[in-house]
């Protein structure tokens, strides 16, 4: 794991991501390619959620599996993740961080996770 957070950072983010979900909320949403017929959960705003929809909705079949997802410890560092992996793209600890919390955000919802590439 590359991230490393204290109590009080969490907290600090998790302020601001409640901030932000009163502009455009987190929801939990299920992609699956037509060609392939694989499927991955991932989690954006819903806002994003629509823009992926509308580029993408040609090429894979969208749904929201959770819509109004709690902002809880997991989100955060997922949300780190997140930046981290728009910054670092190819690190595979970047990326082994954000597929772990992803993961971790889908168990606290209830819903099946992704495997992990191993």
């Amino acid at each position: 794991m590359t991230i490393k957070t204290n109590p009080e950072q969490l907290a600090i983010l998790r302020q601001q991501m409640d901030d932000a979900n009163r502009k455009s909320h987190f929801v939990i949403f299920e992609s699956t390619e037509r060609q392939s017929g694989d499927s991955l959960r991932l989690i954006t705003d819903y806002e994003s959620f629509r823009e992926i929809q509308q580029e993408h909705g040609d090429q894979a079949d969208m749904h929201i599996l959770q819509d109004i997802v709690p902002i809880t410890d997991n989100l955060a560092k997922w949300a780190i993740a997140e930046s981290q992996a728009a910054r670092a793209n190819d690190d595979p600890n970047v990326l082994a961080d954000l597929e772990h919390f992803t993961n971790e955000v889908l168990m606290e919802n209830h819903l099946a996770v992704n495997k992990e590439d191993a």
